[in-house]
């Protein structure tokens, strides 16, 4: 029976570079796991980090006011994390406008349509 074709680099679930890394010393072996993990996630896109961020904003002005200097900085990294998301994904401006263009052509469109008399 042939093996499976391999995928050039690192395999699936292939540790090497956390048991044998510069930080493997100071990782748990859940850690290494998390880390694992976060190493597969989509490098273009930001949206779930900004996600908890702003879920970690929320909870910062709920449960402590006085913080403004930390709901400043967060909000300065989520302004950036948004930045560079829209940089990450050019193409989403591109259809961003196509639905702006969609819209007020509808708009026109109901306009132009002249009124039905009242009965």
């Amino acid at each position: 029976m042939p093996r499976p074709k391999r995928r050039p680099g690192g395999q699936p679930g292939n540790r090497n570079a956390v048991t044998h890394g510069f930080y493997a010393k100071g990782m748990t072996d859940a850690q290494a796991l998390e880390l694992d993990e976060a190493q597969r996630l989509p490098t273009d896109d930001l949206s779930g980090e900004m996600a908890r961020l702003r879920l970690h904003l929320r909870d910062l002005i709920g449960n402590s006011p006085d913080r403004a200097e930390l709901v400043y900085l967060g909000l300065r990294t989520l302004a950036s994390l948004a930045r560079t998301q829209y940089r990450l994904k050019g193409s989403d401006a591109d259809r961003l406008v196509d639905a702006m263009r969609a819209v007020l052509s509808s708009i026109e469109e109901t306009l132009a349509t002249p009124n039905e008399p009242d009965a």
